[in-house]
């Protein structure tokens, strides 16, 4: 499968929700030579040349949201080596059909929202263990703002995730 540069939208934590996940992040990079990146949800991601990501995200409305955590997940892609697995919701499937209709591009629901703790190839037993002994402080996460990032898809390596690059964003509190 050859690679395509796209624009993904994130959904991004409130201070308190972030500050704990950057430092689970950095932990985890460090101890596994993984890509350190910002924590986010994916909720959305259309082709580059679309209208301007930052005039997308003006005209999009919403709240913050709030997901419930349904648990700690992994799986065998690199994508989601380790997340945090959260409860779809209705302000989240509403935030994704306006980004849908600001981009002009099909809706396509999230149908397991995440948020990626560690991007690494590493063995099932490890990402067990790391499954097992994350324990959250908290219930549900708010998510107060939004961004733009031009990044390559799918992403399968190291390299792919150090090259994202924010090109907007947009407070929910507005």
């Amino acid at each position: 499968m050859s690679k395509r540069t796209v624009i993904a939208y994130w959904l991004m934590p409130a201070r308190d929700e972030r500050e704990l996940f950057c430092d689970i992040i950095r932990i985890l990079y460090k101890e596994f030579d993984a890509p350190n990146f910002a924590s986010h949800v994916t909720v959305f991601a259309t082709k580059e040349d679309r209208q301007s990501p930052r005039k997308i995200l003006s005209q999009i409305r919403s709240a913050p949201i709030r997901l419930r955590v349904r648990g700690i997940g992994f799986s065998s892609q690199f994508r989601k080596t380790l997340f945090i697995r959260f409860v779809p919701s209705k302000p989240l499937d509403k935030l994704i059909v306006d980004l849908a209709l600001a981009t002009k591009s099909p809706v396509k629901p999230v149908r397991d929202p995440h948020l990626s703790l560690l991007y690494k190839n590493i063995a099932v037993a490890t990402k067990k263990e790391l499954a097992r002994t994350i324990k959250l402080p908290f219930r549900e996460v708010l998510f107060d703002s939004t961004a733009a990032i031009c990044c390559v898809s799918p992403t399968k390596v190291k390299a792919d995730v150090e090259a994202w690059r924010v090109i907007a964003r947009k407070s929910l509190r507005e």
